[in-house]
């Protein structure tokens, strides 16, 4: 779906295949902005226009119990890379040439990042509990990385902040991590939360504000959370990405659904907040808690 939220009009669709054909990953392509990256539980990693026409294939398996989970971009150094439901994690440039193709976890590879201000530091996480920094120039096999970042649940993501010298960790169940680059291997700071996963809810990732030291997250209220209080609402939680204090929670009660995925804008005025089949866009035209919501 393609949605200029700012203008009172109807979100253009391209149509997809229906069921089988989850999107997993989704890119802008910061090169041509009418095109985009995105991975699917079809076995495709592709580069597409907003027209509905497929521009490359960059990975296919034709395999109906192997599929791709993540992806990401990097314009500046023109590389791909992206990681499937059985652990392989593929590193190719965008013009679609393979550089290399390993398997670097046990299972599930459920995000990768490449660090926006070092070319060839990528990180990834999985299912087995483990988040994973790799040197891409020197990607040899699964025992070739940089790090290893243990937790004791499966991952949902790995985000490196935009100055590119933090790393945000979201488990499936009730913790958020923050690591430094002046020692990766062990976390800054723990943040208990609840999110727990659920099999027929999009995982729960907490992000990065753009421009300031904030973490957003959707809460998933759980009665075993230590915190918890009867009636918890499902919010939109912001944390201080120095302190883990919780500063603020949006929470619109005409849609009191639970939030799965957060994303800002490049300046960090406007968030949106994906919410089942609905899409909330929140601003800083109102305070408090009435928020703008579009759906």
């Amino acid at each position: 779906m393609l949605w200029n939220f700012g203008i009172k009009d109807r979100p253009t669709f391209i149509k997809g295949i229906g069921a089988g054909g989850s999107i997993m990953g989704l890119k802008f392509n910061l090169l041509n902005s009418n095109q985009f990256y995105a991975c699917s539980m079809d076995g495709t990693t592709t580069l597409q226009d907003f027209g509905g026409n497929t521009i490359r294939v960059f990975a296919r398996i034709d395999c109906c119990n192997v599929w791709f989970c993540s992806l990401d971009v990097s314009a500046s150094s023109r590389v791909l890379v992206t990681g499937d439901n059985m652990g392989h994690v593929i590193l190719l440039n965008t013009d679609g040439k393979e550089l290399w193709n390993l398997r670097l976890h046990k299972k599930k590879v459920t995000h990768v990042a490449l660090n926006p201000c070092c070319d060839w530091l990528l990180a990834t996480a999985s299912v087995d509990q483990t988040v994973k920094l790799w040197d891409l120039r020197q990607v040899k096999g699964k025992d070739s990385f940089l790090y290893s970042l243990p937790h004791s649940q499966p991952v949902n993501a790995a985000c490196f902040s935009p100055d590119g010298a933090r790393l945000l960790t979201t488990d499936q169940r009730n913790e958020i991590r923050v690591y430094s680059a002046s020692q990766w291997d062990r976390p800054v700071s723990v943040i208990p939360h609840p999110h727990r996963h659920f099999q027929h809810l999009t995982p729960i990732k907490a992000t990065w504000h753009p421009r300031y030291n904030l973490i957003v997250v959707g809460r998933y209220p759980d009665p075993n959370f230590k915190s918890c209080v009867p009636y918890e609402s499902r919010t939109v939680d912001v944390f201080d990405g120095n302190s883990g204090k919780l500063l603020c929670q949006l929470y619109d009660p005409e849609s009191s659904g639970i939030v799965s995925l957060n994303e800002f804008n490049p300046m960090g005025d406007t968030l949106a907040s994906a919410m089942g089949y609905h899409v909330l866009i929140w601003s800083q035209e109102e305070a408090g808690p009435k928020q703008n919501k579009s759906q």
